[in-house]
């Protein structure tokens, strides 16, 4: 008893450090509580109780008990959600979702600067979400993805699944998508349930086709009414998981819904420095730096997946019929007058050396032939 007054008292008189409002913390635990945010009341149970090991010695070796003691909600969440069944649609059976229990991306994706940092700056809210929630905010838990195919807004989400340790469920729009009246919002509602109950990533892939605009004449009410879930899903999202949403279409999305994200990124097309990068990374040993740089100027306004798509088609050619890489990627349809003058008549070089005519290389390069030569004479 002594022992417990001598520490209060200096408690009261602030010569311990690290003080604590009791009381004011008490008031934001019952907040997160009642609102249903399980995760944030554990990130600030355990931040509270590892700062009153400082300021109540008396009380360290028991609260040493119960944070080692004890595995974290999502941890539990985790092991449980691995084996529990996914949900399926009553009438055809079919699993509505597709799960990615430990989702990894190989090779590091390529993306513009400005992507990479929103994606970045999601997984630092994650990593200091104890810091958030001792200022009653949360981590981002909605995010949309906005962009043309093949830019990356898929693997986006696989990747930040991965680096958050969190596994990947996907919507399986096949699935979900009934012609009975009323059982695509059934569906869909059943998937939010189910992905709302454990830490992970919900993956809403091609959003457009269960959010579009309320006004459109060609739509039926139910997917009106379906776009009103939608908003409630994400206005409630869990902190301890996150909604990815992604559209080619971002015109069809309903108002509204834009309001609803955290976060909007937008993938742009790549440019020719990034188109090159990719390109080392695909075959960056098989062709010299003028021709990768010809080739990535040949490849502009193209999206990455066209340009693995282009370079895999090649590298097959090139094995079965005995081509050259170089080559077969050079004679893309797209204008040869995109690339520079210099990188041109570097590839007519190397073309030359490998036995080409100057005809040939005056049509693979698009120089003409007079210049070729002067060039030729001049070297």
């Amino acid at each position: 008893m002594c022992h417990y007054k001598c520490v209060e008292n200096k408690r009261k008189s602030g010569t311990v450090a690290h003080k604590i409002d009791i009381e004011a913390q008490f008031v934001h635990l019952a907040r997160l509580a009642l609102a249903g945010r399980a995760n944030d009341v554990e990130l600030l149970s355990r931040k509270t109780l590892t700062r009153l090991s400082d300021s109540r010695p008396d009380l360290a070796n028991e609260i040493q008990k119960v944070l080692s003691g004890s595995a974290t909600a999502s941890e539990i969440a985790r092991s449980r959600g691995a084996n529990i069944a996914l949900p399926v649609d009553l009438d055809s059976r079919l699993e509505l979702l597709k799960r990615e229990a430990s989702p990894r991306v190989h090779p590091e994706p390529i993306w513009s600067p400005t992507v990479r940092v929103e994606l970045e700056s999601l997984l630092n809210e994650r990593a200091r979400a104890d810091e958030l929630t001792l200022a009653g905010l949360s981590p981002s838990r909605s995010v949309l993805l906005v962009g043309p195919p093949g830019l990356g807004k898929t693997l986006a989400a696989r990747w930040l699944a991965e680096k958050l340790s969190r596994p990947l469920l996907t919507l399986d729009l096949a699935s979900v998508m009934s012609s009975f009246l009323g059982k695509t919002g059934s569906n869909i509602r059943v998937v939010l349930d189910f992905a709302r109950r454990q830490p992970c990533l919900l993956l809403l892939d091609e959003f457009d086709a269960i959010a579009k605009r309320r006004d459109d004449t060609a739509e039926i009410g139910e997917l009106k009414r379906l776009v009103t879930v939608l908003i409630q899903a994400i206005d409630e999202w869990p902190a301890d998981g996150l909604l990815v949403a992604a559209t080619n279409h971002p015109e069809l999305l309903d108002p509204a819904i834009w309001r609803r994200f955290d976060r909007i990124i937008e993938f742009p097309f790549p440019t020719e420095e990034e188109i090159e990068r990719q390109l080392e990374g695909l075959i960056g040993d098989q062709l010299s730096q003028p021709t990768i740089r010809t080739v990535s100027t040949l490849f502009k306004g193209k999206s990455y997946a066209e340009v693995a798509r282009e370079v895999m088609r090649a590298k097959r050619q090139a094995v079965l019929n005995g081509e050259d890489l170089s080559v077969l990627l050079t004679t893309l349809s797209a204008p040869k007058e995109r690339a520079s003058q210099k990188n041109r008549l570097a590839w007519a070089q190397e073309l030359r050396s490998k036995g080409f005519s100057e005809r040939e290389i005056a049509q693979r390069t698009g120089l003409s032939r007079q210049t070729l030569s002067k060039y030729r004479d001049q070297a």
